[in-house]
């Protein structure tokens, strides 16, 4: 295998994705990905399949061009007894999130004694928006993410304008203190007049003067939301299911 069909692959394990799925979200038939990564056929993506590609795994084009180079060879660091681990396979350890620091399921093993993390509940208010409850609906074990983080806060899902990277039901973990960065998903937020909170969760693609520039992943568009309408952007860094 090499490093595109590699990536292809690890990207679709990441965002849970099938390739029969993402074959049709290409525009292809259901074996269209599935004969490229094990079958070779096309050697190449051609450019119209390298672009949907790309914006579907959320990688730059230029990462899906090829033929390329081979997967090097994997190496491994031996561990002493002591360690739950004998062989480690160094070049396949991932840090605690993902390149865009937004989307990944938060362990067990990682949520800290204390229910000290508020969560707060959502309906549906047309749209696409969300209404945040006014109090907290439950107090969940602070994930490590936040550990430190005054004022972090969960906020239950609902809706699937973002599935896969979202889904409906998952507890949203967010910062409200880190700016936004290309590829990252942030909620945000209009604060009414009357108090209510609205709330929209899309991946920040830029801004300008006047507009937050964000894209939904299903069903997938990229537009633009006004800051005079939306006041408040947060960061989402990490997630988890009940």
């Amino acid at each position: 295998m090499d490093l595109v069909r590699k990536l292809i692959s690890d990207k679709l394990l990441d965002l849970g994705l099938s390739r029969k799925e993402v074959s049709f979200l290409m525009g292809r038939n259901e074996t269209y990905l599935q004969q490229f990564l094990t079958k070779g056929s096309p050697r190449e993506l051609p450019e119209r399949e390298r672009i949907k590609l790309a914006e579907i795994l959320k990688v730059p084009e230029d990462e899906l061009r090829g033929p390329s180079s081979p997967v090097p060879k994997r190496s491994y660091v031996k561990h002493s007894s002591i360690s739950r681990e004998s062989l480690v396979d160094s070049a396949s350890r991932s840090p605690h999130l993902d390149e865009r620091g937004t989307t990944k399921l938060i362990a067990g093993s990682e949520l800290y004694a204390g229910l000290d993390l508020p969560v707060f509940g959502t309906a549906q208010a047309g749209g696409g928006a969300l209404i945040i409850t006014e109090r907290a609906v439950d107090w969940v074990a602070r994930p490590s993410v936040l550990l430190r983080v005054a004022d972090g806060y969960g906020m239950i899902v609902t809706g699937d304008s973002m599935d896969p990277a979202i889904r409906s039901g998952t507890t949203a973990l967010i910062n409200p203190h880190l700016p936004p960065r290309i590829g990252d998903l942030c909620l945000f937020r209009n604060h009414a007049d009357d108090g209510a909170v609205h709330a929209v969760i899309k991946e920040f693609r830029g801004e300008t003067e006047s507009s937050w520039k964000v894209r939904q992943y299903n069903l997938a568009k990229d537009f633009t939301l006004k800051k005079s309408d939306w006041q408040v952007v947060h960061r989402i860094v990490g997630s988890y299911f009940a």
